[in-house]
């Protein structure tokens, strides 16, 4: 999902920043495109990204937050693939 968004960031031109903060990312996306609601949630992904990265005692997701997280991230994914297939 954070490679979709950055992909999005680079389509219009620009260098994606240095960083894992999805957040930060939809941030920059929306300089350029309208990045829908419904896809705001994407951003509490962050904590994975990093934690898993970064921390010695992150937890492991639960069945039920790892298939949020899963769908969150498909969606994300099929969104930004569209806008780059689809803008000239």
């Amino acid at each position: 999902m954070e490679k979709s968004l950055k992909a999005v960031i680079i389509l219009y031109g620009e260098v994606p920043p240095w960083t894992h903060n999805i957040r930060a990312l939809i941030g920059v996306v929306k300089k350029f495109v309208e990045f829908p609601k419904e896809l705001e949630d994407a951003a509490k992904l962050t904590r994975y990204a990093f934690d898993v990265r970064y921390s010695d005692d992150y937890r492991l997701a639960s069945e039920e937050e790892y298939e949020e997280a899963y769908e969150i991230a498909v969606r994300v994914y099929e969104w930004a693939k569209e806008i780059v297939e689809n803008t000239p």
